[in-house]
């Protein structure tokens, strides 16, 4: 399994985002998408992946904090008023991670195969396919106004 150092000593991991137009989300969101998109989701199940809407998994990070009583962090603040912005709501609901065995991150090597698999299908329903990796560098940090 192929993995990066980051700077600070730990192994950099992947993941892929797929934005979809909003059709095709509505029935992922649903899970009603394996059989209009068949393609997908053999290639989801090659990798033992799933898709899980930026929008669900935010929601669940919120109340998963209210539940622990972790509210009182920067990450909270912010995820929170994403889920409550009604022009973010619709954009993350069309925005989708591609989680590997339960699993959000992942090695590079799986990052890039599940992408190429992707870009293969064609299909016209998705708008853009994306890679991040866990390097903080790399990732929009809350804004100033939250902590």
């Amino acid at each position: 399994m192929f993995k990066e150092k980051e700077e600070n000593g730990k192994n950099t991991l992947y993941q892929i985002r797929v934005d979809f137009e909003e059709i095709a989300a509505i029935s992922i969101r649903n899970n009603n998408y394996k059989t209009k998109f068949l393609l997908l989701f053999n290639v989801l199940k090659d990798f033992d992946a799933e898709l899980v809407s930026q929008y669900d998994a935010f929601k669940l990070f919120t109340e998963e904090c209210e539940k622990d009583k972790n509210t009182d962090n920067p990450l909270y603040r912010w995820t929170k008023d994403v889920i409550n912005n009604q022009s973010k709501i619709e954009k993350y609901k069309k925005s989708f991670t591609v989680y590997v065995k339960s699993n959000q991150l992942y090695d590079k090597d799986t990052a890039y195969k599940i992408k190429e698999c992707l870009i293969k299908l064609n299909y016209k329903e998705i708008m853009r396919i994306n890679i991040y990796n866990s390097d903080p560098k790399n990732n929009p940090q809350p804004p100033s106004k939250y902590y």
